[in-house]
């Protein structure tokens, strides 16, 4: 006979998960949140197509319309993460909302930390930056700016551009009269000083997330390359070569190709052999063909990735979890928001053998770069 547990709500459960997991989001609270429209369950390894926010070039008129909603992007639900815990009898007597304060809401949190630092590692495809000072300056904000203004990023775009901050960045900040006190914040100084909140500074809400982490470059002799073999345009993969060059190029070391200003950012760790690095993988796609032996020059630097970015620039997807387990004497139930596409699923059940009451939460998600021209890192020491 199925175990009953009619006492605990599962949906209740995985409506609380799901309004703590949102507010509890750093740096995935700011991209772009796309979800499957069908509103199927999904399982892990499986893909979303989302669509790419639209972009437009304008034209002398009369010109031809623009075909919308066509192009989408498909990003893998590579992450099935889960909190699970019990519930002991004294725990059993508690309220829902003693359980929610409890259990559900640091649950929730740890789900959102686990996605905020998978969103952050989708740092490494940005292959633009502004090496920031030593000591923090205004500079740090507005150089970063200027990279992405240069690069025809909208910063004007109010609400969608975004600072990423480390807590050393952070700290130096709120030192300076710019961001902290009247006389050169006015009243936003003032309430920065009381809440730590750094706001919105040149166009660019900045907030501080402990999960900025660091970059630890390639090993590569060198960082004077050559092409190696004629490369098309729109290509993803390149060889280079260097005479005896020796070492590794990893994801996150960025370089240039002569005769075109784009920069791109490696994304495999490639082991020179022969004196060459050979299938280096790189985004975004090639701006221009690449002729044999032009020059390159890699960028490699260790470095912590502070990040200046565009809603736009990154994207998260989360889907439904199937609930087939309530037919095994579990209580199981998915949630969706219907606005943001944010899902999270709730299982209750009773392990016999330790007359326990288990609780999980999980969520099955997945990140990706949707532009990576569209954010620039702050490199700091």
């Amino acid at each position: 006979m199925a175990n009953t547990l009619g006492v605990y709500n599962p949906i209740f459960y995985a409506q609380e998960a799901l309004i703590h997991l949102e507010k509890a989001l750093g740096l995935a609270a700011r991209v772009h949140r796309g979800y499957d429209e069908e509103r199927r369950t999904f399982n892990r390894g499986e893909t979303i197509n989302i669509r790419r926010p639209s972009t437009f070039t304008a034209a002398d008129a009369p010109a031809t319309a623009a075909d919308l909603g066509t192009e989408t992007v498909a990003l893998t639900l590579s992450y099935w993460r889960e909190v699970k815990f019990k519930l002991s009898d004294k725990e059993l007597a508690f309220t829902q909302q003693r359980i929610i304060d409890d259990h559900i809401r640091p649950a929730a949190y740890a789900l959102a930390d686990d996605i905020d630092q998978k969103l952050r590692d989708e740092a490494l495809n940005i292959p633009w930056f502004y090496d920031i000072a030593a000591t923090p300056a205004v500079d740090d904000l507005t150089g970063t700016r200027k990279v992405m203004f240069d690069n025809a990023v909208p910063v004007n775009d109010i609400g969608r551009m975004h600072f990423m901050a480390g807590g050393a960045l952070e700290q130096g900040l709120l030192n300076l009269s710019a961001f902290t006190q009247q006389q050169g914040a006015g009243d936003m100084g003032v309430a920065s000083q009381m809440r730590g909140s750094l706001g919105t500074k040149f166009g660019m809400e900045v907030f501080a997330n402990q999960n900025v982490t660091t970059h630890t470059k390639g090993t590569a002799s060198t960082g004077a390359l050559l092409v190696d073999g004629a490369t098309a345009i729109d290509a993803t993969t390149i060889n280079l070569d260097a005479a005896s060059v020796t070492g590794t190029l990893v994801p996150g070391d960025t370089f240039v190709i002569a005769g075109n200003t784009q920069r791109y950012a490696v994304t495999n760790t490639v082991t020179a052999s022969g004196n060459a690095f050979t299938g280096v993988t790189f985004t975004p796609a090639l701006a221009a063909a690449a002729a044999d032996n032009a020059s390159v020059t890699v960028s490699l630097d260790d470095h912590t990735i502070n990040l200046g970015f565009h809603r736009n620039a990154f994207a998260l997807v989360t889907a439904a979890l199937p609930d087939m387990a309530n037919q095994l004497g579990a209580r199981v139930v998915s949630v969706t928001d219907p606005v943001t596409g944010l899902a999270i699923r709730s299982r209750i059940y009773y392990v016999g053998n330790s007359s326990e009451v288990h609780v999980a939460l999980d969520v099955l998600y997945g990140v990706g770069t949707l532009d990576p021209n569209l954010a620039c890192r702050a490199r700091g020491a």
